[in-house]
């Protein structure tokens, strides 16, 4: 089970690896400080590591080498050309705040595929820009709706500014107790709030079977 906790100077995060007892780790945090941690004697990283996350997986081991990257939010000026679709990555990069980078990608290639299907349907060549531009349109929309929205969450959510503090709190206490506002939340961020028409009736299981 992936856990996040979001704290005044950044985001951390543990993802889930095959081997139950070790844990994927990526902490956002300013870039003084990311390189702060990076030199720390491994002893103080993981006191610091464990205290952060209240210490909720016990104390915490460092097993392998501590990296910085830098993260920057990027958007392709052009999503499609002849014969070219760009997709996931190659077309944007956004925050990796609740790894919506990857549901991003796995929407771009739902549409993609939506839009060959439709043309193939109606005897066109999808290969053409001109067929590829409703698609170039939906996907750059969606990932700037996204990439705002994780801009948007990743400044509310650094610092500890008491505005801050009490927004966070009440929004988070609203998504959590108001009836139909938690599923609505997770279906936005799963990416299934604007499916493709070809998906919407179908398990998504299957699409593999098209």
């Amino acid at each position: 089970m992936a856990r996040q906790v979001f704290h005044g100077e950044g985001i951390l995060a543990f993802l889930p690896l095959a081997d139950p007892h070790t844990c994927s780790i990526v902490w956002s945090l300013p870039s003084s400080l990311a390189e702060d941690y990076k030199s720390a004697d491994k002893t103080r990283f993981e006191r610091t590591l464990g205290v952060t996350f209240d210490m909720c997986l016990g104390q915490c081991e460092l097993v392998s080498e501590r990296m910085t990257i830098p993260l920057t939010g990027r958007y392709a000026r052009q999503f499609a050309a002849p014969r070219l679709a760009l997709l996931g990555d190659a077309a944007h990069t956004i925050h990796p705040l609740a790894g919506q980078g990857v549901n991003l990608g796995f929407m771009d290639v739902a549409e993609l595929i939506g839009e060959i299907r439709r043309l193939k349907a109606e005897g066109k060549d999808f290969g053409e820009y001109l067929y590829l531009r409703r698609f170039e349109r939906r996907r750059k929309h969606a990932a700037a709706v996204m990439l705002a929205t994780m801009q948007g969450f990743r400044e509310l959510f650094e610092g500890n500014n008491p505005i801050k503090k009490w927004v966070r709190d009440i929004g988070l206490s609203l998504a959590d107790s108001l009836p139909g506002v938690k599923p609505k939340l997770l279906e936005q961020a799963m990416g299934l709030s604007d499916l493709p028409e070809w998906l919407k009736h179908k398990n998504p299981v299957s699409a593999e079977k098209i």
